[in-house]
């Protein structure tokens, strides 16, 4: 299996779009990918690099994959596969691609919570080169979120023209400049994903981009070749219900999602004095919309956990209208939604999730709280051990709760809870 050096240094203010990147052994990650050849799936290597199960997914099919060729220095992998995949995709031949051109982003980003059907976005190129003129990607403002890696990008014809891989790090950037990026996004260009299936000897098609499809169209097309991949570092087979809306649930989100932190026994029981003080010590920092025009409903949500209790899923009740305290009694919300993000005491998280466009107000009604992370106050006043090993937090593209980028801190007006978040377009 071909293996050569490490992502080049130009990309590390960029971040990689794997969903649920694994803060344990044991966690699942996702990302995009999409078939070339019959039996033969791309994607990129940081989706399916240190596998030891992995599932290619389409529709309600479900295969195991293996690593065929990866390319870490490109980002790029080939998974075979004997998943019946309906369609392949053919790369573009000619003519070059030109500054301005049109594109379609497809893949299955922020699993458990958006379409399990994928999502399309389209945009343009902005640019012929990557971060600090680094010739193998092109920079795109069609947006993505953690998952799409992997996931291809198309031309008004259809046809292949990179490989969705990276955006640029948000957080990083805004606390350098002040300033937050908007849609910086980046593909690896058709030109090293050819050079790779030669390389590993993949048959792939190519055609001339000589006229333009509805995106409708591109939609279709993209939808039969387009897979969703789920790794899972420790061996253990990734489940691939994860993904699927619970009967129960009161918002389409599937509990846990792929990337959620594994719940090997019930959740500690709390008294209701201690989980009611506990729940006052969980807050939504800040909300905002990372992407008005193009995706109102998309929110960052910035949480913040100042109880003792480590966290894996909240629940967030909103409004239409802003308030000045939050609503006591769940009823009170015009609705409610399960999000999953890991958050260990003291910690706090940027998670990404989607809420009617005219959600105004966010407030924490309820937790669910992880055993194995859980620290207690043990007799004497010392904490008690930890039931699990100890975890560090995160440092690659994302969460459990399939967070952007980085951590970000509220801001002085938010300290204590006093004020709710109110949505902040940027």
């Amino acid at each position: 299996m071909p293996s050569v050096r490490a992502p080049h240094r130009t990309v590390l203010i960029a971040v990689w779009l794997a969903a649920g990147m694994p803060a344990q052994a044991e966690s699942v990650r996702t990302g995009s990918g999409f078939a070339v050849t019959p039996g033969v799936v791309v994607t990129n290597a940081h989706v399916v690099d240190q596998c030891r199960a992995l599932r290619v997914v389409h529709g309600e099919q479900v295969h195991d994959g293996r690593v065929l060729a990866i390319d870490r220095d490109q980002d790029l992998a080939a998974v075979r596969t004997d998943l019946p995949v309906p369609a392949t995709l053919p790369l573009r031949a000619s003519p070059a691609l030109r500054l301005g051109e049109s594109v379609v982003a497809f893949g299955f980003p922020l699993a458990g919570s958006l379409s399990r059907e994928g999502n399309l976005t389209t945009g343009n190129v902005s640019a012929l080169a990557g971060l600090r003129d680094d010739a193998r990607y092109l920079q795109i403002t069609a947006p993505v979120q953690p998952g799409n890696s992997g996931g291809p990008l198309l031309d008004e014809g259809g046809n292949v023209i990179g490989v969705i891989t990276a955006k640029l790090d948000a957080v990083t950037i805004a606390r350098r400049t002040g300033d937050i990026p908007q849609n910086v996004n980046f593909a690896v260009k058709v030109q090293g994903l050819e050079r790779f299936l030669q390389d590993a000897t993949v048959i792939y098609e190519t055609r001339v981009t000589d006229r333009q499809l509805a995106v409708a169209d591109i939609a279709e097309a993209v939808k039969r070749a387009a897979v969703r991949l789920e790794c899972s570092p420790s061996g253990e087979p990734p489940s691939t219900q994860a993904a699927r809306p619970s009967p129960q649930s009161l918002d389409p989100v599937a509990p846990p999602a792929p990337g959620a932190p594994a719940i090997a026994q019930p959740a500690p029981a709390l008294a209701d004095a201690e989980r009611a003080a506990t729940l006052a010590r969980l807050r939504v920092a800040s909300v905002r919309t990372p992407y008005p025009t193009t995706s109102p409903g998309l929110r960052a949500l910035t949480i913040a956990n100042d109880s003792s209790e480590s966290v894996y899923k909240v629940t967030v009740g909103w409004l239409e209208t802003p308030s000045a305290s939050c609503p006591t009694g769940a009823s009170a919300y015009r609705g409610r939604k399960d999000v999953y993000v890991s958050l260990a005491p003291g910690a706090t998280r940027t998670t990404m999730s989607s809420f009617p466009a005219n959600a105004r107000l966010f407030c924490i009604v309820d937790a669910a709280f992880s055993p194995a992370r859980s620290t207690r106050a043990a007799p004497g006043g010392e904490p008690a051990a930890e039931s699990g090993p100890a975890q560090s937090e995160p440092l690659g593209p994302g969460s459990p709760g399939n967070e952007p980028a980085g951590t970000a801190q509220p801001s002085p007006a938010d300290e204590g809870g006093a004020t709710p978040p109110r949505e902040e377009n940027l």
